[in-house]
């Protein structure tokens, strides 16, 4: 090959080159191009995913809680409607609450209660047992809250239509003395028996989460229907004496 034919090949090969070195450039900006673009894509794909992920676990939460509300919605109201009937016997006495008593122990308060009598008296809150009424305080009372450890009342427990006695005590919320040959289990309603002249019968307290036998009687702890911290009103039970009077032969008021 004489030396013109190979200038002209090399001249030919090196053109050749830019032209695919250009082509390979060319080539290799769009696969970086689309490649830039998918992973943008999916990195989009995978945030908007997370955060879907974290609306659902959102709206689960707040079903959640719109179901624990209605419950407690349906439960006042259930209470509440029971409860009028109550009120127009008039054995009841509407009373607000002034204060604490003694900070920062919250179990104990003054209410705008003022009347002669029996003391303990019971304290309800729409037909829920809050506590008792230990004494008069000048113009006001004192009231112990169901938190408070020297809280304490007769109780039955219901268990398939029987009435199982027993004796409140709060702090702990435990029933003691309960007979060792009745059966109770977890579950269980727990309502004021209105035997200690305290409250009158049926007043509920709580559920039975907990049982424990001892050497004579039966031991339980109840979880409360009503444990509020930050108590607005009451309904003091201030006319059981003339009520259980003029009540049927188990000595109640019929209601």
């Amino acid at each position: 090959m004489n030396k013109k034919y190979l200038i002209l090949f090399l001249i030919g090969l090196i053109f050749l080159f830019f032209i695919l070195k250009n082509q390979v450039i060319e080539v290799a900006n769009f696969i970086k191009l689309n490649i830039n673009e998918i992973v943008m894509n999916i990195s989009e794909e995978v945030n908007s995913l997370k955060k879907q992920s974290a609306q659902i676990k959102t709206l689960k939460k707040e079903n959640q809680l719109l179901k624990e509300t209605i419950q407690k919605l349906n439960s006042l109201m259930f209470n509440y409607l029971d409860f009028k009937n109550l009120i127009k016997d008039s054995n009841l006495t509407l009373t607000k609450t002034i204060s604490y008593a003694q900070l920062p122990d919250f179990s104990k308060i003054y209410i705008d209660y003022h009347a002669k009598g029996k003391f303990p008296k019971g304290l309800v809150y729409n037909n829920l047992a809050a506590g008792v009424v230990v004494k008069e305080v000048g113009n006001s009372s004192l009231a112990l809250l169901n938190s408070n450890k020297k809280t304490s009342y007769a109780v039955y427990i219901v268990h398939n239509n029987k009435l199982i006695p027993g004796i409140f005590y709060g702090e702990k919320n435990v029933i003691k003395y309960i007979p060792k040959f009745k059966e109770i289990k977890k579950g269980d309603l727990v309502i004021t028996s209105g035997l200690d002249g305290i409250f009158y019968k049926g007043v509920k307290v709580g559920v039975i989460t907990q049982t424990k036998e001892n050497n004579l009687y039966q031991e339980a702890k109840v979880k409360l229907f009503y444990d509020d911290l930050a108590p607005n009103y009451f309904y003091v039970v201030d006319k059981y004496d003339r009520i259980r009077k003029k009540g049927g032969e188990d000595g109640y008021a019929k209601h």
